[in-house]
């Protein structure tokens, strides 16, 4: 078979979905030689240290490496539903897509498709209206083209079913996204990684992920400032790591207003390879989001040694022990649960998390996903 992939989101390197597009297109080409894999990539620009395009390539991935910019690609794929993918790449069996934008296809072409989550249409008020409108547009072709959805977890697949029961159930398959290999714990010292970010490395609680209102970033720094009036917390910081995302402006001004410049850090996107070292030497993992259609971080910290806190909601009850949720919006419990965790921990098989989710079988599953579409005559 000739399978195309769109790893356009690999621009966006860092995020929840470079990291999934990224790891699931390695793992296909390490596991899959039967099949040609061509990859589409298009971005006016290169992150630092910009290695992706390098190592899918030196595995075997044919890279059709363009420069439109993303406005231009919405506009032909979202908007009008123009243009097909196969003028660029050639033609295809089976092309799927990652993200935001389902492009046409020529005639008889399978399309596979990933839902990540369905915050956009569940939490409208935490996205702006472009993300909204690009979601419901792809939706609208995935559903119309009778594409195979590809979803992160069970809760996903029901919301899913739920929003939209005209998709048949049979289309759908959940494929969980893996934990790297590297996030397993790692020894701390003064040449650790994390002093090039830090400098000294003090006794801090870690965040991961985006700044978004979903995440209730503001909620565990209020927390966090409750935490440090108890004597035996009040040297922690609060560590938050990784990019702004969008309405984030309340978070820095509460930052402000609570009076925490000196113990709440901002360290931005922080490289692959460091971030098991910022799991390890962590405290606690918080994570206290309303939604997640799987959520990585707190399995990334458990892997590393470190125990996590996380919403008891959607894929997280799912995905992780029970000692590790809580309710996000009981900020009394959290603070015990909080205070429970970094006093007592609790004891946990730090392998378990990777023996389950790993982006091997992640991959295995999705070439047998597009094994079994029929091929296109």
């Amino acid at each position: 078979m000739i399978i195309g992939i769109d790893i356009t989101m690999l621009v966006y390197a860092g995020s929840g979905v470079a990291n999934y597009t990224f790891n699931l297109v390695k793992n296909l080409l390490q596991i899959d030689k039967e099949n040609e894999y061509r990859l589409f990539y298009s971005s006016l620009r290169r992150p630092k240290n910009f290695y992706y395009l390098e190592e899918l390539e030196r595995l075997g991935g044919r890279i059709y490496n363009y420069r439109f910019p993303p406005t231009l690609l919405q506009l032909w794929w979202g908007r009008f539903h123009i243009v097909p993918v196969e003028w660029f790449i050639g033609k295809v069996d089976v092309f799927f897509s990652s993200d935001f934008l389902r492009p046409p296809l020529f005639e008889g072409t399978k399309g596979v498709t990933t839902v990540h989550d369905l915050t956009w249409k569940l939490f409208p008020q935490y996205h702006e209206q472009r993300i909204i409108d690009a979601h419901e547009k792809k939706l609208e072709k995935t559903i119309k083209y009778r594409d195979t959805i590809i979803v992160d977890s069970e809760s996903t697949k029901n919301d899913l079913l739920k929003l939209y029961p005209q998709i048949n159930e049979n289309k759908i398959h959940v494929v969980y996204p893996g934990i790297g290999e590297n996030f397993k714990p790692r020894k701390i010292n003064n040449q650790s990684p994390i002093t090039k970010y830090l400098g000294k490395i003090p006794d801090y609680i870690l965040y991961v992920g985006a700044i978004e209102p979903r995440k209730n970033l503001d909620r565990s720094i209020e927390v966090f400032s409750e935490l440090i009036k108890d004597e035996k917390f009040k040297d922690y910081q609060f560590l938050i790591v990784g990019r702004a995302g969008w309405k984030n402006e309340k978070i820095f001004q509460m930052v402000k207003d609570l009076n925490l410049e000196n113990k709440v850090q901002f360290v931005g996107y922080v490289e692959d390879e460091d971030l098991p070292y910022f799991y390890s030497a962590a405290k606690l993992t918080v994570y206290l989001s309303s939604y997640e259609g799987f959520g990585l971080p707190p399995l990334e910290s458990l892997s590393c040694g470190t125990p996590a806190l996380a919403g008891n909601n959607s894929s997280m009850k799912e995905t992780l022990p029970q000692e590790f949720l809580v309710d996000v919006k009981d900020k009394k419990k959290i603070l015990e649960k909080m205070k429970s965790l970094l006093e007592n921990g609790i004891k946990f098989d730090s392998s378990a998390a990777q023996r389950r989710f790993g982006w091997h079988s992640s991959a295995e599953q999705l070439r047998k996903i597009f094994q079994r579409l029929p091929k296109r005559k």
